[in-house]
């Protein structure tokens, strides 16, 4: 492990540890009732008593944002791909491309439970909608960052588009496919939970809907804490992959001037 790592394994240990703190510091100070202000203690005590029905509700809105950002992925390959190889494709798909990304997404999802009811379908469209425009204008600048000259090489020794993409424009790409996910993949939990605001029977959107109309701050401090590690855990998992994949890189030091030996 490097010097990195673990700067930045000390900077999540000193977030963590604070949180609490600065919480119980927040009760103290503010004379908040509990009920509007819950102690850890009292959050705690959801995780203890109601795991079984939280556990449930996350694992509902886990699948529907991993099976959603599984889809923004192909979706967003394959467009990267079609820009790459048809060039007047780019500037048909654009346009709507960037009309989807300025629509709010709390009004699709909106519109999209109205009209489809709660079914997994409205959820999926509004995790893919989130998910995958930083994934394709990613790809498609990483695609186009591959070295001329290695273009022409494989171009001189006839090699097909496949071997191509898959020796040249990929590993360019790669760099920038695996940044997006940093952004992407955070987003399509948050994506996740805004959908199932809406006509939702299940997921941790509902459990913040209800929580909040039933007055159960704990329940949503709860559910709270829950979002937030899901997303730190996404972000941090890329960053691990990040890590492993170009674990190849190696930081070098600046060598030390060294005399050089006279000659004979």
């Amino acid at each position: 492990m490097n010097r990195t790592f673990w700067k930045t394994a000390a900077a999540y240990l000193v977030m963590f540890t604070s949180v609490p703190v600065a919480w119980m510091a927040a009760v103290r100070l503010s004379h908040l009732p509990a009920a509007v202000l819950p102690p850890p203690s009292q959050v705690w005590n959801v995780f203890r008593t109601e795991h079984h029905l939280l556990w449930y509700h996350t694992s509902f809105t886990l699948y529907e944002a991993l099976l959603g950002y599984a889809v923004a992925n192909g979706l967003a390959i394959f467009l990267a791909l079609l820009f790459v190889y048809v060039s007047w494709s780019e500037s048909f798909v654009t346009p709507w491309a960037l009309l989807i990304k300025n629509i709010p997404f709390v009004t699709v999802a909106g519109v999209l439970s109205i009209v489809m009811g709660d079914t997994l379908a409205p959820k999926l469209i509004v995790v893919v909608l989130a998910s995958f425009f930083p994934i394709l204008a990613n790809l498609s600048k990483g695609l186009r960052s591959a070295e001329p000259v290695l273009l022409e090489r494989m171009h001189s020794l006839n090699a097909s588009r496949w071997e191509t993409l898959w020796k040249v424009q990929w590993p360019a790409a790669l760099p920038y496919y695996v940044a997006a996910h940093e952004i992407a993949f955070t987003g399509s939990i948050i994506a996740a939970i805004v959908a199932e605001w809406f006509l939702a029977r299940r997921g941790l959107g509902f459990l913040i809907v209800e929580s909040i109309a039933e007055y159960h701050a704990d329940l949503l401090f709860a559910v709270m804490l829950i979002s937030s590690a899901l997303s730190i855990g996404v972000y941090v998992s890329c960053r691990l992959w990040e890590h492993w994949i170009f674990r190849w890189r190696v930081r070098r030091k600046p060598s030390s001037m060294r005399p050089v030996p006279a000659g004979p």
